[in-house]
């Protein structure tokens, strides 16, 4: 995250720097220029969310309202739906510093749900998940990135078929609960290529791009 800070702030006096370097080429008044300069450098800046109003501490996902759904182009003709029926998934919230809390997701590969039960048993095989082999799919966080009071950019590493590789979710907080049941409700996009992860079978056929969706609530343990 302080990489990505930087990088915009030092955008943003790189900005400044400019403008005030062809303020003379520009004709622009010394008002003029540092009026920009301002400008340039509070679009530069990061953005100031403030802290979640639920308490820190631990959640664990309510396994009735969590949902690990993926999709992807079936020969150019549909967008099957599948599911994950078995997950499990904790927040390690710091509220005061959201950037700074944690997120740990397992799932289970043979409960992947298609809704028809002979795809099911394919699926399991060696020709996809391999599931004897690779029980597990499993998904840590890395860094969060802010970008404003309910969203942000959850970066990890995606461990599947045996293989770890980083990967970036666009998150967004979809509501809390500060009563004696303190929740929170977050849902996470993203998408990837199955081939990265040794799932390639039938591409370009089938299609390699796969759009995963986690929508998901969280209550606080004691």
């Amino acid at each position: 995250m302080n990489i990505k800070l930087n990088k915009k702030i030092t955008s943003g006096v790189f900005m400044g720097a400019m403008l005030i370097a062809f303020a003379g080429c520009s004709g622009k008044s010394d008002a003029q220029t540092a009026k920009d300069t301002a400008a340039a450098d509070h679009k530069a800046a990061p953005v100031a969310a403030p802290a979640l109003d639920v308490p820190s501490g631990t959640y664990v996902m309510d396994k009735t309202h969590g949902y690990v759904t993926f999709s992807y182009l079936h020969k150019g003709l549909s967008h099957p739906q599948l599911r994950f029926n078995n997950v499990d998934a904790t927040i390690e919230l710091d509220a005061e510093n959201p950037q700074e809390s944690y997120v740990d997701v397992t799932i289970m590969a043979a409960s992947i749900d298609s809704g028809v039960a002979k795809f099911d048993t394919h699926l399991n095989s060696p020709d996809f998940f391999n599931t004897a082999i690779n029980p597990e799919i499993t998904f840590e966080s890395t860094a969060f990135t802010r970008v404003d009071a309910t969203s942000g950019t959850m970066t990890g590493d995606l461990t599947m078929m045996g293989l770890s590789k980083p990967i970036s979710f666009d998150v967004v907080l979809i509501g809390t609960n500060n009563g004696d049941d303190a929740a929170i409700g977050v849902e996470g996009r993203t998408k990837l290529m199955r081939s990265d992860w040794n799932l390639g079978k039938y591409v370009p056929y089938v299609g390699d791009e796969v759009s995963i969706v986690i929508s998901a609530e969280f209550h606080k343990q004691e």
